[in-house]
C-alpha cells in the first residue's frame, strides 16, 4: 500500500470513529487518496458523501449540515485556488461558531515555492479565521505514522467541537505520488485504531455555563440586588437550545417584552412582540420607552432601531458564552454565559408591558392596512409573510440576508412558532445561502424533521445558484426556495444611498439590475420554477411546490424596488399615526 493511500484510509476511519457522518467533496487530482477513501466509506454505508463542483458551494453545504446536527462535516478540496474558495464558508462558520473541518490536499513541501503547478502558500491560507490550523507531514512508510494520523484527526475534531467556542479548523494534507491505491494491502504497521471503534483520543473536557438569578448578577456588578422594573430582552442569533425557554421564564416573571430577531427563534415567548423594530423606528415611541435595563442574548444587530434602544438603556446585560461576545453598541455592563434566572424578589410595572403590547397591536393593524391597501400585488414584505406562514410544524425556515431577513423580522416575527428559523447570520453575507439551506434541509429530514422553506432575494439566489448542481444519484431534500425577485439590491433603496440626491448613480453601483429571468436560470440548472406575481398565485405556488417534494424553486415577482421602498415608508408612517393616536 502506498503511503498516501494508507494515510487517507486511516484518516477517514478516524473521522468516523469521532462521530462524523457527512463529507462534502469537490473533485480534484491531489485529493485523490481522500476522495477514494471517502467513496469506499460511502459504499460501506458508513457516511453520507456529497459531491459539488464549486468549492464555495461545498463549504456552505457543510455549514448547513453542521448548523442542524451540531456535528462537523468534512469538506475536502484539492490544492491551489480550490482551497481558497472555502474561505467565505470558513468565515461564516467562524463568526457563527459552527463546527467545520476543511481538509485541503496539498503538494509535498519540496514542491512549494518552486513554481510547481497548482501550488500556493496554503498551510495558513485561512489565517485567524480557524480555531486550529495543522499542516501535516507527508506520509512515509515508517513506524508511528498511524498514531500520528489518528491523534491529529482526533485533535482537529476536538478543536472544531470545542465546548466553549466551536468553529472551523483547517487540516492541510500534503500527498506524494502515487495518489491512487495499488493492489498491495500491506503496510509496515497495523492500520487499526482503538478497540471497540473508539476514537484515538476522546475529548472529555467539560465546560458548563450555569444560569444565575438576575439579582445575583446585578449584586456582583453594582453591589445591589435591585432589578429595575422597566426592562426588555432582545434575542439575536444564537445556538443555545435552552436560551429561549430561559428568556420566556425571565420575561414572564418580570413583565418584560421580548424582541427576537428571526434566527433568535423567540416567537414562543409569552411576551414576544411582533413588530418591535417598527415600534422603535418611531422616534416618539422610542423616546418614551427607553428601558432601565436590557438583556441581549446572542448576536444582536439586525435592526438599527433596536440597536439604538440598546445603546440608550440604563443597564445592559449581555448573554453570550463566546469569548468574542456580541456587544456591537459597546454598552454591555456585564457579560454572562447563560440567560439569568428570575430574581427571588423584584418589583414589576404592569403599565410597562401593557404599553408595549398595546402599541404592538396598533402596529399590527396599521401594517395590515398599509400592506393590503393595494390590490393583490406583491412586495418583499408580502412574500415574507406568505413564506413564513407556509412553514410546516417541525420544519425549518432558512432566511437569506438583507431585506429578506428584515422583512421576516418586522412582518412575520411570530408566524413561525413550531419550526426553526436560521440563516447565515455570522457575517450576514448573501453568499452560500442556497447551499446552506440544502445542507440544513438534508440534515433535518434525515433526523426525522419536516419540510424546509428558504426565502432569499434574487441576487442572493443567483450568487449561489451553483448550489443547485448536485449529482443525480444523490438524495434531494424536501426544500422549497422562494425567491423574492425585484431585479436588484432592494435593501439599498431604504438606506442613505437610496436618497433622491444620489439617484444619478444609485442604479449603477447599488441597485445593479441584471434583468435576469430567474425562472429560466433555474430551469437551465435542472430545477423548473413556478412563477407568481400576486399573493394568491404565490400561496398556490408554494402549496404546489411543497406538495410535490424534492427541491423546488418558486419565483415571486414583486413590485419595483422603488415601489417596495415607498410601501415600507407608508407602513412606517401608518405605524407612527397609529401610535400617535394611542
Amino acid at each position: 500500500m502506498n503511503p498516501s493511500t494508507a494515510q487517507a484510509t486511516v484518516m477517514v476511519d478516524e473521522f468516523l470513529r469521532c462521530g462524523l457522518t457527512d463529507a462534502v467533496l469537490s473533485p480534484g487530482s491531489r485529493s485523490t487518496p481522500l476522495a477514494m477513501a471517502l467513496a469506499a466509506a460511502e459504499s460501506r454505508g458508513e457516511l453520507t458523501l456529497h459531491v459539488r463542483l464549486d468549492e464555495r458551494t461545498a463549504g456552505y453545504l457543510a455549514v448547513g449540515l453542521a448548523k442542524v446536527t451540531g456535528v462537523p462535516a468534512i469538506v475536502v478540496t484539492t490544492s491551489g485556488t480550490a482551497a481558497v474558495n472555502l474561505h467565505p464558508a470558513i468565515v461564516e462558520a467562524d463568526q457563527s461558531c459552527v463546527p467545520l473541518i476543511a481538509v485541503t490536499a496539498d503538494r509535498p513541501p519540496e514542491l512549494r515555492g518552486v513554481g510547481a503547478n497548482q501550488t500556493i502558500r496554503q498551510a495558513a491560507v485561512f489565517g485567524g479565521d480557524v480555531r486550529l490550523a495543522v499542516d501535516m507531514a507527508t506520509a512515509t512508510e515508517r513506524e508511528g505514522g498511524v498514531r500520528y494520523w489518528r491523534s491529529t484527526v482526533a485533535r482537529v475534531v476536538a478543536a472544531a467541537t470545542d465546548a466553549v467556542r466551536p468553529g472551523p479548523v483547517h487540516l492541510n494534507v500534503p500527498f506524494a505520488e502515487p495518489l491512487a491505491p495499488d493492489d498491495d494491502d500491506q503496510w509496515i504497521e497495523s492500520l487499526d485504531g482503538r478497540s471497540e471503534g473508539r476514537p484515538w483520543t476522546a475529548d472529555s473536557r467539560l465546560v458548563a455555563g450555569m444560569s444565575t438569578p438576575l439579582d445575583d448578577v446585578l449584586d456582583a456588578l453594582l453591589d445591589s440586588t435591585h432589578v429595575p422594573a422597566r426592562g426588555i430582552v432582545v434575542i439575536g442569533d444564537h445556538d443555545d437550545t435552552e436560551a429561549v425557554e430561559l428568556v420566556d421564564e425571565l420575561s414572564d416573571a418580570l413583565g418584560w417584552p421580548v424582541i427576537a430577531e428571526p434566527s433568535g427563534n423567540g416567537a414562543g415567548c409569552s411576551t414576544a412582540l411582533s413588530h418591535g423594530p417598527l415600534l422603535l423606528a418611531d422616534g416618539a415611541f422610542a423616546d418614551a420607552h427607553v428601558p432601565q435595563i436590557v438583556v441581549t442574548v446572542g448576536r444582536v444587530g439586525l435592526n438599527r432601531s433596536v440597536l439604538r434602544m440598546i445603546g440608550r438603556a440604563g443597564l445592559h446585560v449581555a448573554v453570550d458564552a463566546n469569548p468574542e461576545w456580541s456587544d456591537p453598541t459597546r454598552t454591555a455592563d456585564v457579560v454572562v454565559a447563560s440567560v439569568p434566572l428570575p430574581p427571588a424578589e423584584a418589583e414589576t410595572d404592569e403599565a410597562w408591558l401593557e404599553s408595549w403590547q398595546r402599541a404592538d397591536v396598533l402596529a399590527a393593524a396599521a401594517v395590515e392596512t398599509a400592506l393590503f391597501s393595494q390590490d393583490d400585488g406583491l412586495t418583499g414584505m408580502h412574500v415574507a409573510r406568505i413564506t413564513a406562514g407556509a412553514v410546516p410544524d417541525g420544519g425549518l425556515l432558512f432566511v437569506g440576508a438583507s431585506w429578506s431577513v428584515r422583512h421576516v423580522g418586522s412582518f412575520a416575527a411570530n408566524t413561525v412558532q413550531d419550526a426553526v428559523i436560521m440563516g447565515n447570520r455570522g457575517t450576514s453575507g448573501i453568499d452560500g445561502c442556497v447551499s446552506t439551506a440544502w445542507g440544513a434541509a438534508h440534515a433535518l429530514q434525515r433526523n426525522g424533521g419536516s419540510g424546509v422553506l428558504a426565502l432569499m432575494g434574487d441576487q442572493t439566489f443567483v450568487y449561489d445558484s451553483n448550489g443547485l448542481l448536485a449529482p443525480p444519484e444523490e438524495e434531494r431534500p424536501d426544500l422549497v426556495i422562494v425567491v423574492s425577485d425585484n431585479d436588484g439590491g432592494g435593501i439599498f433603496s431604504s438606506l442613505e444611498q437610496g436618497a433622491p440626491q444620489h439617484a444619478a448613480t444609485f442604479e449603477r453601483v447599488f441597485g445593479v439590475p441584471l434583468s435576469l429571468d430567474v425562472a429560466a436560470l433555474s430551469a437551465a440548472l435542472g430545477m423548473p420554477a413556478l412563477v407568481a406575481s400576486t399573493s394568491t398565485e404565490l400561496i398556490s405556488a408554494i402549496d404546489e411546490a411543497v406538495g410535490t417534494g424534492g427541491v423546488r424553486i418558486v419565483v415571486a415577482r414583486t413590485a419595483s424596488r422603488a415601489q417596495e421602498a415607498a410601501t415600507l415608508v407608508n407602513v412606517q408612517r401608518a405605524v407612527g399615526e397609529a401610535l400617535g393616536s394611542a
